[in-house]
Order: C-alpha cells, then structure tokens, then sequence
C-alpha cells in the first residue's frame, strides 16, 4: 500500500541515526532501566532499588521496595527527596488505573515495555483515562481563556494516565482516537495528539520520562488556540490571508503562556512553537529546517496531521485511516521527517485499530487491534456481504480464518467513519462488549 514500506525499508528509529540532540534530552539507548526521580512523581508500581540516604537510616524494614499503594508513595516522600526506581521491576502489565481519579495503577506483574493486556482487557480502564483527560483538558482550556494559569500537575496527572495505558496496550487509545468530539474540538484534538505522540514514542523505545514529556508536550501543543478569535478557530469554510495570519500566531501565543508557566516542562513551550515547521523549510513561524526542529515537535507535527486529517472538518469529510497514512507517507522528507513518518506508520498500523474495513467477500467490519501483526489485524466482523447487520464475531486475519465458503479473510477497503452507518463510538460507548 505505501510502495517500499514495507521491503527494503531503511534503518527506521531515527533515534539511531540523528546525531544533534535537540532541548528535550535526546539520548542514544534503547531502554531504561534505573532513574533518578522526584518522590513527588512515584507511582503506584514502581520498584523502588535506591534512596537518597542508606537504607538503614530510613523507616523501612527491607532494601528495595515495591509501591503498591498510595500510603507507600506517602511515606516514601517523608523520608526521602529523591529516589531511584528499577523500570525493569515496573509492574504495569497487569494493572488498572485507580477509578476516577488517573491515578497510577494498582501493581501487576510483567515487564513495562512490552503490551500485557489485550484490547478487550484494557479498553475500559483506557475509556476511564481517556475521559479523565478529555475533562481536564477541556477545563484547562477553558480557564486558559480567562486568564488562569495551567496547572502543570494537573495536565502530568492526565498524561500519566494515557502513558501507563499505552504501555499497557496501545490498540485501546489509538481506538479511542477515532471518536469525535462534538464540542470542545481543540481540547479533543489535543489529547488526541498527546495519545498519538505517546504511542510513537512508546515505538521509538522511548523512557517512560521521556513519554510523559512528549505526552504533556503533545497535549499542550495547541494551547495558543485559546489567545486566538473563536471567529476564525470556529470559522466553517477557507480562512482569509488576514485570518490564516492570526491563526498562524497561535504558535507564537502558546510558547507565550507556556514560558510563563513554571509547573510545566520547559520543552513544551519550544513544541508549541515549532510543530507548524517543516524539514523542507517551509513552515512557520521561523522556517526552521531539518534537525533545527525540535524532535519532540517533528513527532507531534506527525500526530497532528494524522488526527486532523482523519476527524471530519465543517469544510469536508474525515479521511479513512488508511488515506491519512498515505497522504504522510507521501509528505516524507518534506513537510514531516521520513524516518518519522515510518516509525509512525508502524506504530499505528496499516489498518489502525477503530478502522472501518470492507473484507474482499464484502463483509464489513471494524479493525479491534493490530499489535501482533500490523498488516492482519483482528477485526470485528459487523456487516455481511450484502451490508446488512450479522451476528458480531472476531476473525483474527493473522491465523488465515476463513469465511463460510472456506475464502481467507482478506482486508479489500477501507472506508471512513460513518460508512454503512457505522458510528465507531457505538463500540465504545458499549465499552466494546462483542456479540
């Protein structure tokens, strides 16, 4: 589908390839193992090796301590300042999000980095983080606009959340990606791109540091929007030269607020101020070019795209997933970074979760999850060949299941949001219940 993708693809983690490191600690590894960390920023499933004073001295009975609750955090932090957490003791796999709250989850067992829940599994606790994070982002704008200050703890606590879920299983937020907001659309585009860079950086072997900061710096990224005229935000056709020039300085205003605010990353205020700059120099607001561009906003520029291409604009209709992957692919090396566009690509997947696709026997149905095999994902089979309801079932198209007259399934089209009546958010309003 993308031509040489797929075959004889060059060296793909721009991580290993970049030589100048740009403000946000770009390193040159492949996984974290022990940090250094604030207490402040424990969680609940940290594995806790190292003080910032002997263990002896301490009020614990045992070196080396598991966090399995939030008493455990708040005696930590009386004791100590700082402390030294083992990712490779980090139990994630297993774990959930403490209802309504986003807070960090109860431990489990298993290793941070690679997905130890199905979608089926995550998909409430992703839908709880995803909500959590819709409202805080919502009324931080709001309050944005009135002049309030941003709560950084607030936007990390959201970010957290989407960071422990992604690790947990990506397919779940890259699904709930694909729902529309009806109000507050820059809010949801916002934690869109957040969910999206976190995915990618999560493919990229990113730290779960380094996550949370792309995290907060895609949630944010935006935030000039709210110094802009809601004429021309909430404009429905073609915005004038005069109101393309005032939209353009959202850029400008959200590195502003940004800088004056000391509970955020400063990283956060360079991604809002260069994610509009292309590698070919022709973005704004400095045409900036190549690796003078920030990384984290390189990343973030790709996830904008991708969201706002696949979201129904006032002026036309949402891309199909598929559609908005071939329209970055063919900007590589132009206006987005080319390795950057790969590793996204995989990341997603050639058919990402929440994807409608038609299957060559023309039955219908709705891509579930692609974390085994992203070019045969398992699909939720809702439709049948002449595009009526049928009886909900899974057909996994990396095991070669086969319909009722013994045919491969195989992936012919994909199709938009709304095609044949298909609303993906009646899935995830029923908490994707299969059957």
């Amino acid at each position: 589908m993308f031509g040489k993708l797929f075959g004889n693809k060059r060296d793909t983690n721009p991580r290993e390839r970049r030589r100048k490191a740009p403000p946000q600690n770009r390193t040159q590894r492949t996984r974290k193992h022990r940090e250094k960390i604030d207490v402040k920023d424990l969680r609940v499933g940290m594995f806790v090796v190292e003080l910032d004073k002997p263990w002896e001295e301490s009020g614990f009975m045992f070196q080396g301590l598991e966090i399995k609750s939030t008493a455990d955090i708040q005696a930590m932090q009386r004791e100590c300042s700082f402390v030294w957490v083992d990712y490779d003791e980090f139990s994630l796999q297993k774990a959930a999000p403490v209802k309504g709250t986003g807070l960090p989850p109860a431990p489990g067992a298993g290793s941070i980095l690679s997905e130890g829940l199905s979608i089926e599994e995550e998909f409430d606790a992703a839908r709880e983080v995803h909500d959590l994070a819709s409202q805080t982002i919502s009324t931080l704008f709001e309050e944005i606009r009135l002049g309030a200050e941003i709560d950084g703890g607030k936007v990390k606590q959201a970010v957290n959340g989407c960071v422990d879920s992604i690790l947990r299983n990506p397919d779940a937020s890259v699904w709930l990606t694909r729902i529309q907001a009806k109000h507050e659309a820059t809010a949801q585009h916002s934690l869109n791109v957040s969910a999206l860079s976190i995915v990618m950086g999560k493919a990229m072997n990113m730290s779960m540091r380094e996550m949370e900061d792309l995290g907060v710096c895609g949630m944010l990224h935006d935030v000039g929007k709210t110094s802009v005229s809601s004429e021309v935000i909430e404009k429905a056709g073609p915005l004038t030269k005069e109101e393309m020039a005032e939209m353009q300085k959202h850029t400008r205003y959200g590195r502003d607020i940004l800088l004056s605010t000391r509970s955020v990353m400063s990283g956060a205020a360079d991604v809002a101020h260069s994610h509009h700059e292309r590698p070919d120099g022709r973005g704004y607001p400095r045409r900036l070019s190549g690796d003078k561009i920030p990384l984290y906003a390189q990343i973030v520029a790709i996830a904008e795209a991708y969201d706002t291409m696949i979201t129904r604009q006032t002026y036309r209709d949402a891309f199909a997933p598929s559609d908005a992957l071939q329209e970055l692919y063919a900007q590589r090396g132009k206006q987005f970074d080319e390795d950057l566009v790969i590793t996204f690509i995989d990341a997603v997947g050639i058919f990402p979760p929440g994807s409608i696709v038609e299957m060559t026997n023309a039955e219908v149905g709705i891509v579930l999850s692609n974390t085994r095999d992203k070019l045969r994902p398992r699909v939720i089979l809702i439709l049948d060949g002449l595009h009526e309801p049928m009886p909900q079932r899974v057909v996994d198209l990396s095991q070669m299941e086969t319909d009722n007259q013994g045919n491969i399934y195989q992936i012919k089209l994909t199709h938009r949001d709304g095609s044949y009546g298909i609303d993906v958010a009646d899935f995830r309003n029923a908490g994707l219940r299969i059957g």
